[in-house]
């Protein structure tokens, strides 16, 4: 009894060794098997989602990515006529000629704007900056800085409430040749001879400017905005 007790043991260790052995080797066949078993149906059941995203969902995405290429040459041609159109528009302007229109939902505003920032322009209007201005900015479209002064007391005050603008609102520029939003980013308050408001940005950038406080000309308050949008339609009229 003892002795057959001995030898099962025995063969049970012997069992244990090489069970370990093919482990070692091969891995766990039981599991192996399941895990087989499973690659095969993920397997059956990739393919089938292959064949469905080829056949519609990959379909669709190149359709929706042919279709973001042609919104961004459309864009991108859109721009290049604006920018051409902008110059073309601008090499003509004489001081006081009225050159667009301004729009600020937020207060309120819509007035044209004359080309010139001297006395007499500033009596009819908002007027946009040119070099008899002391720095001669860009046309909306054109891709540069594009600066608009107006007064906050006097003559419609168009500016009054320029200190109310806040980022997020929209300032819109309609021009005989398209219509461009802005939207506010930021504000400052400069003293009369600070240049750098003009400084050129990676973007088309807009500047208002009027004088700071209120009844004062010690200073000035100026907003900042960034084109958003362009369009050749005309839509302020």
């Amino acid at each position: 009894m003892r002795r057959r007790a001995a030898l099962l043991l025995i063969g049970l260790g012997l069992a244990v060794v090489l069970w370990a052995g093919v482990v070692v080797v091969w891995g766990d066949p039981f599991t192996s098997v399941y895990t087989w078993y499973e690659q095969r149906q993920l397997t059956h059941e990739l393919d089938r989602n292959t064949a469905a995203w080829a056949g519609k969902d990959r379909v669709a995405l190149l359709r929706r990515e042919q279709l973001e290429q042609r919104r961004a040459r459309a864009a991108t041609a859109r721009a290049a006529t604006l920018a051409a159109l902008a110059r073309s528009f601008g090499a003509h302007l004489g001081d006081g000629t009225p050159i667009g229109r301004i729009v600020i939902p937020a207060i309120g505003l819509n007035m044209v704007v004359v080309q010139g920032t001297d006395e007499g322009d500033l009596e009819k209007g908002p007027g946009h900056y040119d070099a008899a201005s002391g720095a001669n900015t860009a046309l909306p479209g054109a891709g540069g800085v594009v600066a608009v002064a107006g007064h906050r007391t006097t003559f419609l005050h168009p500016f009054r409430h320029i200190d109310s603008i806040k980022p997020g609102d929209n300032v819109y520029l309609e021009m005989p040749y398209g219509t461009f939003r802005y939207e506010v980013y930021f504000h400052k308050v400069v003293l009369p001879n600070d240049w750098s408001i003009l400084r050129p940005r990676p973007f088309e950038k807009l500047v208002l400017t009027a004088c700071h406080p209120l009844y004062s000309a010690s200073h000035r308050w100026v907003t900042f905005a960034r084109l958003e949008g362009e369009s050749l339609k005309v839509a302020f009229r």
